[in-house]
């Protein structure tokens, strides 16, 4: 019997499932060395030429080797990004479609072998908005779909993922009501206003979609700018020999070095001959030693490592009144805290412009915030308390629902892939 894989190809976790004409299945286990077998961290890490681990494997073996080779993670950020094709890696030139067909080949691999059949067809969520821009969003989707035909699928259906969100929650409605979904994820923001019936809903009943490329990367590059980066060189001042201005690193430069994303791709030669000559040029010791300390940080490929600690740190504030960020590594002693308001104020602009889309789509709608029946949140980064108390003040906590925070994206798409199933 013909069926079908559900993937939520996250910018930061990844899950699936699937269907057949007589029923859905649960998410798979694609991930047996993760605490949730389910749930596989969306990294990708190769020590020497043609060895490939994903996931909580990838970490493991990276630490293992002592942060050798190269790690890579939130690649799906790069998907709208006309300038970014590929990277080399150990001397290899490898395009980004390449690089996220590993990850997609994995995960249904290892469904076929959980499943004990070939699976060729999948349907595939995606973020709500790739980018504002229409063109950049195609582009995307075009990307993801090379992606997914090199990793092996012949038939791909894609479903946006607010939209999966709400084919999983309607299940357990009594009654039609106007409903946002709201997921935030690892690289995207996403919602969907929708009507909802117990019985599901069609096409004209999603009265609005919107998201802005902003999530838990966005908030982790926000206390890396203004709370960490400082401490590697990114405000300090330098002058060129026979130069009269005094110079700081560049904007562009310092937006990599907040990015998880970017900041591993910062070891090309021409950024380390940079750093260096930045030393030489600083105006006192301690400025040479903040740029000295980032140059340990890339050419060591510690980002990972720091950027987990940056995440730690970020959860910390959804429980506790005060953050750590504690990064210790030979020629790196990196221990500082934040607290909620300090968090608050790093990543305003981060939240202003996720809750602007927000209202955006709302707007789109044709309908008030007060004509929303209830909030369905997703995501991890849900729960990061600036953007729930955004929601409160906008809607009312008695509102809000925070449903299946991993699961119910995969949930949704595993519903499509059901309804597909029984039509072919």
């Amino acid at each position: 019997m013909s069926a079908w894989l559900a993937i939520d190809f996250g910018t930061s976790n990844s899950l699936v499932a699937g269907a057949n004409a007589e029923g859905i299945f649960a998410p798979v286990a694609i991930d047996p060395s993760s605490p949730d077998p389910t749930i596989m961290k969306s990294v990708l890490y190769s020590l020497r030429r043609n060895e490939w681990s994903v996931g909580n494997e990838a970490i493991s073996l990276y630490y293992e080797a002592g942060a050798e080779g190269r790690v890579l993670k939130s690649l799906k950020k790069f998907l709208p990004d006309s300038s970014f094709q590929g990277t080399q890696i150990h001397g290899q030139y490898y395009s980004l479609e390449d690089l996220l067909a590993r990850l997609l080949r994995t995960m249904r691999e290892r469904s076929e072998v959980q499943l004990g059949q070939e699976l060729k067809k999948v349907v595939l969520g995606h973020p709500a908005l790739f980018s504002p821009q229409i063109e950049a969003h195609q582009r995307a989707l075009t990307r993801l779909e090379k992606s997914a035909q090199i990793a092996g699928f012949e038939e791909i259906v894609f479903c946006a993922e607010p939209v999966a969100a709400a084919h999983n929650f309607a299940k357990s409605l009594t009654s039609e009501k106007n409903v946002l979904v709201a997921d935030f994820g690892g690289g995207t923001s996403d919602f969907t206003i929708i009507r909802l019936r117990p019985d599901g809903f069609s096409e004209k009943d999603v009265l609005s979609l919107g998201g802005i490329s902003l999530a838990g990367d966005a908030f982790d590059g926000s206390i890396m700018e203004h709370a960490v980066a400082p401490f590697f060189g990114s405000k300090i001042h330098f002058q060129m020999p026979m130069g009269s201005n005094v110079l700081n690193l560049p904007k562009a430069l310092v937006r990599k070095l907040c990015s998880p994303a970017d900041l591993m791709l910062l070891g090309k030669r021409e950024y380390i001959e940079f750093f260096q000559k930045v030393r030489q040029w600083s105006f006192n010791k301690e400025d040479a030693k903040s740029i000295e300390r980032l140059e340990l940080l890339i050419e060591e490929r510690q980002g990972y490592h720091l950027f987990e600690s940056i995440e730690d740190g970020k959860k910390m504030l959804s429980s506790h009144p005060v953050a750590n960020v504690n990064y210790q590594y030979p020629g790196i002693d990196l221990n500082l805290s934040f607290d909620k308001a300090e968090f608050d104020a790093f990543s305003s602009k981060t939240i202003d412009a996720i809750l602007g889309s927000l209202d955006k789509t709302v707007e789109d709608s044709g309908l008030s915030y007060d004509q929303i029946d209830i909030v369905c949140c997703t995501g991890g980064t849900a729960r990061i308390p600036a953007l729930s108390e955004g929601l409160e003040k906008r809607l009312g906590a008695a509102k809000l629902n925070l449903h299946l925070p991993f699961h119910a994206v995969v949930n949704g798409l595993a519903e499509k892939a059901f309804q597909l199933a029984k039509q072919s």
